[in-house]
């Protein structure tokens, strides 16, 4: 953050904002820490600071960073998204929201519900998430032999470790990140389009569901985290290709012998392919037609695409975190970071496992009334759905009965 607002940071500087957050937390001076310089030489280390000579670019740019996110009423979550050049290795996307366990969650862990998923009190990226996830990243490329270039936003979170052992870690330079980055040329727009699209479709479901208008927008956190899922599942590697050459940062070896292509030729060839970008943000304004259509939403109230796909609301300036703002986050996340939350979220009860057999049952009637070969598809996903969910109910009254013995001992 130093770096990015041009900011003259130093050992002193620090001593003096440690004793400035020690007085706010009513800790008395003779209390406090000496703050000695070998204090000060393991603070930096555990934190990732180091020291830059400022020359250069980096010491006169006037920059202004931002924090990406999705943030709505109630919710924001902070994603981060990992893909390399031909779309062959996607990583699932580090989610960072409010709270450790969202009421919505139920009795399951983030990793139970298939997430990986991290919290502080401002659903922000920090050091300490970035080096705990690139020291994850970096061990699981050595166990599997491979050695990668990571190229990064020259955001002031993105600090990589020391210890790295398999990966290179290189950052754009901050002018130019909007034209180079592979994400900025439109994976993560893509991402948006998809995610409004579904949002917009399941807000007509519940509009045909008899839900008034003023509601059918409200979601949860494990909503929100579950359109967002599928979302991500649509970005595919002709999207990821797509972006990565018109980043145009790929190099070109003319002497190496090229190997066998593991993509069609013509796929790499065409030049009148579909722009995946357009046709994501085309699926936005057909949704959007339609909410219309069903009248949820008036023609006059309607948002353009690129209000819709970029809130204000979702830009954080970086320069504008003030002092008392980091000190309510470390308080927050104190008091109730590591808990249950989200009282504020819609949440609804989660059906049994009766009702969901049920429902099962009811949509495959349905569907054996329609002549489609998609109503055949979904009724072979309902009958393994239905099967799974028998296996989970007797597991579970076998696991009942085992402890109501032992109880009875």
């Amino acid at each position: 953050m130093a770096l990015s607002t041009n900011l003259l940071l130093t050992g002193e500087v620090l001593r003096q904002k440690w004793r400035s957050f020690a007085n706010r937390c009513g800790i008395p001076a003779d209390q406090q820490l000496s703050l000695s310089n070998g204090w000060m030489e393991r603070f930096k280390k555990r934190h990732g600071l180091r020291e830059f000579k400022r020359h250069g670019e980096a010491a006169s740019a006037d920059q202004e960073d931002q924090s990406s996110g999705v943030k709505g009423k109630k919710t924001r979550l902070t994603y981060a998204f990992t893909v390399n050049a031909d779309g062959s290795d996607k990583l699932p996307p580090l989610v960072i929201g409010r709270w450790k366990k969202p009421r919505t969650f139920g009795n399951h862990s983030a990793a139970q519900l298939g997430f990986l998923y991290r919290n502080n009190a401002k659903a922000w990226m920090t050091t300490i998430l970035y080096q705990e996830w690139i020291l994850n990243l970096d061990r699981d490329m050595v166990a599997k032999g491979r050695n990668i270039l990571l190229l990064q936003d020259n955001f002031s979170a993105h600090v990589p470790p020391e210890e790295l052992r398999a990966i290179r870690v290189k950052n754009f330079k901050a002018n130019l990140t909007a034209h180079v980055q592979p994400d900025d040329q439109g994976i993560i727009r893509c991402f948006k389009a998809h995610y409004r699209a579904k949002f917009i479709e399941r807000a007509i479901n519940r509009y045909d569901s008899g839900i008034t208008p003023s509601a059918i927008y409200d979601i949860n956190q494990l909503e929100a985290m579950r359109l967002a899922e599928a979302a991500w599942r649509e970005v595919d590697a002709t999207t990821i290709r797509h972006c990565w050459r018109k980043a145009g940062i790929l190099p070109i070896f003319p002497d190496t012998p090229v190997p066998m292509p593991t993509i069609p030729i013509s796929s790499l060839l065409r030049t009148d392919a579909p722009d995946p970008v357009a046709e994501a943000e085309s699926s936005v304004e057909r949704a959007l037609d339609e909410l219309v259509d069903t009248g949820a939403l008036q023609k006059a109230n309607r948002m353009d695409l690129n209000s819709l796909l970029n809130p204000a609301v979702e830009a954080q300036v970086i320069s504008e975190i003030s002092e008392e703002d980091i000190f309510c986050a470390v308080q927050e996340q104190k008091e109730t970071g590591d808990g249950a939350g989200g009282d504020d979220e819609p949440v609804e009860v989660c059906p049994t496992r009766s009702e969901v057999l049920q429902a099962a049952a009811l949509l495959t009637r349905y569907s054996g009334s329609v002549d489609d070969p998609l109503a055949r598809k979904l009724e072979d996903l309902l009958a393994r759905f239905t099967r799974q969910v028998r296996i989970e109910s007797q597991a579970s009254m076998r696991n009942t009965s085992i402890t109501n013995y032992f109880a009875r001992k």
